[in-house]
């Protein structure tokens, strides 16, 4: 009896340790004020399939769940602790498969989410391809910085924004914040 206790003890742990904490997205109705260790999230997604969430693994493990800021953008915002995490996981609605990024070597998942900052991630897409799916990010700064300036005017006077996404270095949103200088300085 006592073993079985013990299994059903060490399986209920498993699965609470394996769940993913649930993000919540920002919207125009509330408030934004993330947490000191916190980072803002910005995200948006171009797919032809449906997208149910996106599992993010780091330091803790969070399901982003696909609820778009409004119908008139495919953007998501959010935030989620500090830290370097891998994008690992996509739950699409087509029979709630799951497809793993993990062994995608041609695309590299990892972001770096800063405290204090408007992390834009990227615009996710998956297309279906014959029986499977490409899955991919691209990097359009320009969309992402628009849509912020039209809904989150706020949050850009109060937190710079950073390209997230590990790799090439981006300095678009750098050489706004430069221009944005130089205007003050005439």
């Amino acid at each position: 009896m006592k073993r079985i206790i013990a299994l059903a003890f060490a399986t209920l742990v498993l699965l609470t340790v394996g769940c993913a904490s649930k993000l919540s997205n920002f919207s125009k109705k509330g408030v934004l004020q993330p947490e000191e260790s916190m980072g803002i999230v910005v995200i948006a997604y171009e797919s032809d399939t449906s997208i149910h969430s996106l599992i993010f693994s780091g330091s803790g493990k969070y399901k982003l769940e696909h609820t778009l800021y409004d119908n008139d953008h495919n953007f998501v915002v959010t935030s989620m602790p500090a830290g370097t995490y891998d994008i690992t996981r996509v739950k699409i609605y087509n029979k709630y498969n799951f497809i793993s990024l993990g062994s995608n070597q041609d695309e590299n998942w990892k972001i770096n989410i800063e405290p204090n900052k408007i992390n834009y991630i990227g615009h996710f897409s998956i297309n279906r391809i014959g029986r499977g799916y490409r899955v991919q990010t691209k990097n359009s700064s320009t969309l992402a910085l628009d849509f912020l300036k039209n809904n989150f005017n706020e949050l850009l006077k109060r937190y710079p924004l950073v390209y997230a996404k590990d790799g090439p270095e981006d300095e678009f949103f750098e050489y706004v914040e430069n221009l944005k200088g130089e205007k003050n300085d005439t």
